[in-house]
């Protein structure tokens, strides 16, 4: 996989010559990753090549790492990965240079492996408050907010572990 880092912007963008425009038009086209703090999403632009103005930005949905690279055939593909799957964070870590991502990307990797790592301690059991009284339901509920408020807990000193030890994080 050719892939390509640092491409932030429409003025750094990768430039597609020879875009089909309809059935009849050749124009351009150019591709970047915009990083938030939400995440890395693909964005794009077409030169109309009837008035030879660029269209409107054309932006995907949020993924936490984006990256671009040239398939096969020379296409423009993204490459990245869920926040929710543990196999695919480390994988997209191995593939890539991750010194070459910017500090918003890396934090995202960073908080991909503390929801990963949380997940793997975490056993859910589904019951049926139904059939409780309301008093059994309130301790129920007060239990299950101390659980949430351990798992974040645990969940942030994890994500501050992985950024202090890649150098995203200065220490207190």
């Amino acid at each position: 996989m050719n892939i390509i880092y640092n491409k932030d912007s429409f003025d750094n963008a990768i430039e597609v010559e020879n875009y089909p425009w309809g059935f009849k038009f050749k124009t351009k086209r150019r591709y970047w990753i915009e990083t938030t703090k939400r995440g890395d999403r693909l964005c794009y632009q077409t030169l109309n090549p009837k008035t030879d103005k660029w269209c409107n930005v054309k932006k995907s949905t949020y993924s936490p790492v984006e990256l671009l690279y040239l398939n096969e055939n020379g296409h423009v593909k993204t490459y990245g990965f869920s926040l929710y799957n543990a196999e695919g964070v480390y994988k997209f870590e191995k593939n890539i240079d991750v010194e070459k991502l910017n500090k918003g990307q890396r934090m995202k990797i960073c908080e991909a492996k503390a929801i990963a790592y949380m997940n793997s301690k975490i056993e859910v059991e589904i019951v049926n408050t139904t059939m409780m009284s309301d008093e059994e339901k309130e301790v129920r509920e007060k239990e299950q907010k101390e659980v949430k408020d351990t798992i974040n807990k645990h969940l942030g000193y994890v994500y501050d572990k992985c950024l202090i030890k890649n150098d995203l994080k200065e220490v207190a």
